[in-house]
């Protein structure tokens, strides 16, 4: 796991908040790697999916409930003021 400080700073964020969620976040998909399950986010909305077959989508185990989720291509950069950004 790595918070970045100066983004955190610059966001006006609490570094131990940012970083409390980032490990709770980080555990859950470690214990779920475990059992073979992958935690899925895209259009606003995330589920749990397990892949039994590789001929038909994964199997969505369970719907999560929040809709606090985005997906993409996971890019980044860093901008001309020196900090990461995801794309947009």
């Amino acid at each position: 796991m790595l918070v970045n400080i100066e983004e955190i700073e610059a966001a006006g964020l609490d570094v131990k908040v940012v970083r409390s969620i980032a490990r709770k976040l980080s555990n859950s998909a470690k214990e779920a790697e475990k059992h073979g399950i992958q935690i899925f986010g895209g259009s606003g909305s995330g589920s749990l999916r397990f892949n039994d077959s590789h001929e038909m989508g994964n199997l969505i185990i369970a719907h999560l409930d929040c809709y606090n989720w985005d997906g993409g291509d996971g890019g980044n950069c860093f901008d001309a003021d020196g900090l990461e950004r995801g794309e947009f």
